[in-house]
C-alpha cells in the first residue's frame, strides 16, 4: 500500500513534468492515465474526475473498461472499431522520448531496446544524437530544442547543416575563446566558489546553470552558464562536489 501523505508534491514540478510528456502522449490520454493514477492511490471516484475536470460518469466507464479489457483502454477507442476490416498499413515509426535530469539527457526507444544516455556537457555528442534522430523524424524540434537550450530556429538550421556537411563543420565549436580572465575576475570567482560551497554543503544544485542564475541575481552579474561551467572546470570544483558536504559533517563532528 502506498501512503500518499508520506509523499511530498511540488506543484511546479508537476505542471513542468506534464508540460513535457505531453510532447509524447495525447493530453486526453495523459489525462486518463493521471485520472486512473489518483483513483488508485485511494481518491474518490468523484474527487479524481474533478481533479482532472473529467466528468464522474466518464472516470465510472474509463474504470470499468480498464478493469475488463487493460491498459489498452486508457485509449480512446472510439478511433477503431473492431468490427473493420483488417487493412495492412505501414508501420509507425516507433516514438522516442527524452527524459532530462540535471546532468544527463536520457533518450527512450520505448520497446525497441534499452535507452540511451548522454551527458549533457558533452554538447557535439548530444548535438549529433539528437538532431539525426530529427532527422529520421523520431524526435520533433521542440524536444530538441528543450535538450539543447537552443532555440527551435537554431535547431532547424544545425539540422539543415548537418544534411550538407559533417559534424567537425557543423557542430564542433571553433571558437577560440579568450586567453584570458577579462570577464571574471577574482570578486566574481570568489562568489562563485562561495555560491558553490554553500549549494553543495546544504544539498542544493550546483549545476552551471543553477549556479549562473545565482550569481546574476544576487551579484547583478551577467555571466553566461558556459562562462561558469568553465571556470568551475579550470577552478576544480567539480572534483570536490561530493566531497565538501562530508568533510564538513566530519569538522562538526570534532568541534
Amino acid at each position: 500500500m502506498i501512503h500518499c501523505h508520506k509523499i511530498e508534491f511540488s506543484a511546479e514540478k508537476s505542471t513542468q513534468r506534464i508540460e513535457r510528456f505531453k510532447l509524447v502522449f495525447n493530453p486526453k490520454l495523459l489525462n486518463r492515465i493521471l485520472a486512473f493514477a489518483l483513483y488508485l492511490l485511494g481518491a474518490k471516484r468523484k474527487t479524481a474526475a474533478a481533479a482532472l475536470n473529467m466528468p464522474e460518469d466518464s472516470l465510472k466507464t474509463l474504470l470499468r473498461a480498464v478493469q475488463q479489457d487493460g491498459f489498452s483502454a486508457l485509449c480512446d477507442r472510439r478511433l477503431s472499431s473492431p468490427a473493420a476490416p483488417l487493412v495492412q498499413t505501414t508501420a509507425a515509426p516507433p516514438r522516442v522520448s527524452l527524459q532530462l535530469d540535471e546532468q544527463y539527457c536520457v533518450i527512450d526507444f520505448g520497446s525497441m531496446g534499452c535507452p540511451l544516455k548522454i551527458d549533457r556537457t558533452h554538447q557535439v555528442h548530444l548535438k549529433t544524437v539528437l538532431l539525426s534522430l530529427h532527422q529520421s523524424e523520431l524526435l520533433t524540434l521542440d524536444c530538441i530544442s528543450m535538450a539543447l537550450g537552443l532555440t527551435t530556429a537554431r535547431c532547424r538550421q544545425l539540422s539543415a547543416q548537418l544534411d550538407n556537411a559533417d559534424v567537425v563543420q557543423t557542430l564542433v565549436d571553433k571558437r577560440q575563446g579568450q586567453k584570458q580572465d577579462y570577464l571574471v575576475d577574482k570578486t566574481i570567482k570568489a562568489e562563485l566558489i562561495k555560491h558553490f560551497a554553500a549549494q553543495s554543503i546544504t544539498g542544493r544544485s550546483t549545476s552551471s546553470r543553477a549556479l549562473a542564475e545565482l550569481l546574476n541575481e544576487q551579484s547583478q552579474f551577467n555571466l553566461s552558464e558556459r562562462t561558469v561551467r568553465w571556470h568551475m572546470n579550470k577552478l576544480g570544483l567539480d572534483q570536490i562536489k561530493k566531497t565538501l558536504p562530508d568533510l564538513v559533517e566530519a569538522l562538526k563532528k570534532n568541534c
